[in-house]
């Protein structure tokens, strides 16, 4: 007698695997493409929200005419995250992308900056899995006073 094969028995388990045939290309691993496809994520973030984010070029600057780019990738990557894996909302992305930016206007690196976004990714994360649990909700409040405290926002 044949098994027959459900859908149940086909689930794997983990993420969906996300599309990044872009930057497959260029990469030497999975992850890292990944790690790219976020990052440009996060770019998309800055031109679509040029209007509301000031001082972008802190984070992503390209000049075609003398062939440069500067790019803080990690910072980037953390802001594509929230808003394609995480699924932040768009006002949210844009004011911390706005907090990312004074925080290394005011001397902080990009992986310490880096650092504290993936800190209120998860708390938002688990914030967002429990929205009655006040005690996350402040937890991820007090996360995003860091950033603000280090980009001299009070």
């Amino acid at each position: 007698m044949e098994k027959i094969k459900t859908e149940e028995a086909g689930r794997k388990r983990g993420r969906p695997k996300l599309d990044a045939h872009i930057t497959e290309e260029y990469a030497p691993s999975r992850r890292q493409a990944l790690n790219k496809m976020y990052m440009y994520e996060g770019v998309h973030l800055l031109l679509v929200a040029a209007t509301e984010i000031q001082n972008s070029e802190v984070l992503w600057r390209e000049d075609r005419t003398a062939v440069t780019l500067k790019s803080r990738d990690s910072i980037l990557e953390q802001l594509g995250r929230m808003a394609v894996q995480d699924k932040l909302g768009h006002t949210d992305c844009v004011y911390l992308a706005n907090l990312a930016i004074a925080a290394v206007q005011n001397g902080y690196t990009s992986r310490e900056v880096e650092i504290v976004l993936r800190e209120i990714r998860m708390a938002a994360k688990s914030s967002m899995k429990n929205p009655d649990d006040e005690a996350l909700y402040c937890a991820l409040g007090n996360t995003v006073d860091i950033l603000r405290s280090m980009g001299g926002i009070t």
